[in-house]
């Protein structure tokens, strides 16, 4: 009996090590460079998708030429947003915001990396960062 005990602590530890690895890779840090400046990017939310897995909002950014870029970025999940002070109606569609953000490795208009979000009237937003 004390064999199968220790097999089936070492199954389980071996199981555990496993999903922990899982678990850091699909929150790995690789998608950005932290060494790169952040950028600050003024828009209009488009949307704000409250749901798991993680939250998401998107944001319309004119460039320099007036063309409008949607752009992208991703909270933790529900349960920890309102557990770092978000609700479902953080952001509301049409408000103007400036994301402070690092941009993602591949490129293309999302943030990898949110630092802060400040409202039009200059009031920052409590948000939940990773």
């Amino acid at each position: 009996m004390d064999t199968r005990r220790r097999l089936t602590a070492a199954v389980t530890l071996a199981c555990v090590t496993a999903l922990g690895a899982v678990a850091a890779a699909h929150h790995s840090q690789t998608g950005f460079d932290p060494t790169e400046p952040a950028i600050d990017l003024k828009g209009t939310v488009a949307e704000y998708r409250w749901r798991n897995p993680h939250v998401l909002i998107f944001w319309d950014v004119k460039d320099k030429d007036g063309k409008v870029e949607q752009w992208v970025a991703e909270f933790p999940s529900v349960s920890t947003s309102l557990s770092r002070g978000m609700t479902k109606t953080t952001f509301a569609a049409g408000e103007e915001i400036t994301v402070t953000c690092i941009r993602a490795r591949a490129g293309g208009p999302v943030c990898a990396q949110i630092k802060k979000i400040i409202r039009a009237d200059g009031t920052p937003v409590t948000v939940a960062l990773e």
